[in-house]
């Protein structure tokens, strides 16, 4: 029986908050640095929402540039799942402008994956979900309220939600144990 992972790309299987950070300090050098970054939209403090939307999309228009690379344990955490029977949707809030950049980056580092989904609302995929990997606390909800195993990295902005019925971790691999020990209690 097939599973359905659904993977989040900013800030799950690359450092987002950093490229982020260095085209905020282009608009507002006064902006903190991601490590005191305690709520999501930290950039309203920095810069309009018109600024925020043009960073985000020149970050993933130009996702498949040398400098964004994935965690190192990227490839290992998408391959594990593949051999253990997941069907994996690399699900992120991007424009479909921006899938030839994103396909080239994945397949450029190695990065398995099934299907790639482009869209303001990935929530739409949860009701088939089984586990959902993403950073932000109401993504994170959403998946739980769905029945979907809902875990991901630990950041400032996410710390405080840590407890609302998903477990952050440190890096991909305890994230990948979760699921894999998770997975493994529900076929018992």
């Amino acid at each position: 029986m097939s599973k359905t992972a659904v993977i989040d790309i900013d800030n799950t299987l690359w450092e987002f908050s950093d490229a982020l950070y260095r085209e905020m300090k282009k608009i507002n050098n006064d902006c903190s640095t991601p490590d005191q970054w305690d709520i999501f939209n930290i950039w309203e403090r920095y810069c309009s929402l018109e600024d925020f939307i043009a960073m985000i999309n020149t970050i993933h228009h130009n996702q498949d540039s040398d400098e964004y690379r994935p965690y190192p344990e990227a490839q290992n955490f998408l391959s594990s799942l593949k051999d253990r029977g997941f069907h994996i949707i690399i699900a992120s809030h991007r424009t479909p402008e921006t899938a030839e950049p994103t396909q080239r980056w994945l397949a450029r580092h190695g990065l398995p994956y099934d299907q790639l989904h482009l869209s303001h609302d990935k929530t739409v995929l949860f009701q088939d979900a089984d586990v959902v990997v993403d950073d932000l606390p109401r993504t994170l909800e959403k998946a739980v309220e769905n029945g979907a195993l809902a875990t991901g990295l630990l950041f400032p902005w996410n710390r405080a939600h840590a407890e609302n019925g998903f477990k952050l971790f440190q890096n991909l691999d305890a994230v990948l144990d979760h699921i894999l020990m998770s997975s493994e209690r529900v076929l018992i």
